[in-house]
């Protein structure tokens, strides 16, 4: 059987004109994109009003990722009401299905994930095309999906204590001392550039060099950058390239900002970029830092070494800036 023997395809909206927010707000919407994992399909919140009710999606329908080399494919079903951008198709049964029935026809269009490509995408007929069981199994049909939360949470990560003792000095997960969230996930090409001395707005990527800029942007209406004198740390890319950003700022996707939870100096916080870097080689580009950032160890507040402290004056006073003999001698 089709995929369009069973599903009405709807295509998502183009971003031209259309304002996505940060957070979410009275009379706001969840707005989707393609993505690997359903969590990370949230691109950001819209107007609900601001666009035509037929784009809005009811809880429990089907969509599916239809671009991107790491994305495509990958079918999830919402368990809210949404609208999503034009590379996600959503896709309304022509016939009553529960909740199990859905996400096992997700689950079958993702199993053909191996048959495109980032260019030979799951559109138009392609994606009406893909084959899918014409019966579902009898196992699906009597799945309590509470049975399945239940049986699930055995799975749950669970933390073996809250702190290690090496030698004198005790470390502590990441968490314990800072909040780590999501940055603001803004694709650069699509941004106005500009300069730092015309009021540009720094814009941190998941570089390596250059305190994570890789560009100035202007002010977007609507979406506030992040806070000051935090940390942003790149989960994907450069894994665990982290800075402290002295300025408000935008960032692209996979990069988190860490809040500290308590009041630390500039000292102590880069001495913090430095530990969470010392982990770089648990990562690589095929094992990124998106869920276990939190988890790392790091030392904690009462552990950091007495040499932090004074430290940037230290290196400060240690820079030669008198100029050399043979540049002086070119000066005069």
């Amino acid at each position: 059987m089709k995929l369009s023997d069973l599903f009405e395809i709807h295509n998502g909206l183009t971003t031209t004109n259309l304002t996505i927010y940060s957070k979410s707000f009275p009379g706001s919407i969840p707005f989707l994109r393609p993505s690997s994992t359903q969590q990370r399909t949230l691109a950001g919140w819209i107007k609900k009003e601001s666009i035509s009710s037929e784009d809005v999606y009811p809880i429990g329908s089907l969509f599916v990722s239809t671009n991107g080399e790491g994305s495509h494919t990958y079918s999830y079903v919402s368990q809210f009401e949404f609208a999503c951008n034009s590379d996600v198709s959503v896709l309304l049964p022509k016939k009553n299905m529960s909740i199990s029935e859905k996400i096992y026809y997700a689950k079958c269009i993702t199993a053909n994930r191996f048959r495109f490509s980032y260019g030979r995408k799951p559109k138009g007929n392609r994606l009406k095309d893909i084959d899918l069981p014409n019966a579902i199994p009898i196992w699906v049909q009597s799945l309590k999906l509470d049975d399945i939360t239940l049986n699930l949470d055995i799975y749950k990560y669970t933390t073996p204590s809250k702190s290690i003792t090496t030698g004198d000095r005790e470390y502590v997960r990441l968490s314990e001392i800072f909040d780590v969230n999501y940055g603001t996930s803004l694709e650069l090409n699509r941004l106005d550039k500009t300069t730092k001395s015309n009021g540009g707005i720094p814009f941190i990527s998941r570089v390596m060099g250059n305190n994570g800029v890789s560009a100035y942007v202007k002010k977007i209406s609507g979406i506030d950058p992040i806070q000051a004198n935090v940390l942003s740390c790149a989960l994907g890319g450069n894994v665990l390239s982290t800075f402290l950003q002295e300025e408000p700022f935008y960032s692209g996707r996979d990069v988190a900002y860490l809040v500290p939870k308590y009041d630390l100096s500039k000292e102590e916080l880069l001495f913090y970029c430095y530990c969470i870097e010392l982990n770089k080689f648990r990562f690589s580009y095929g094992r990124q830092a998106n869920r276990s950032l939190k988890h790392l160890y790091i030392p904690s507040i009462s552990s950091i070494p007495e040499w932090v402290y004074g430290s940037v004056n230290r290196v400060i006073e240690s820079i030669d800036i008198s100029p050399s003999p043979s540049l002086a001698q070119a000066i005069l």
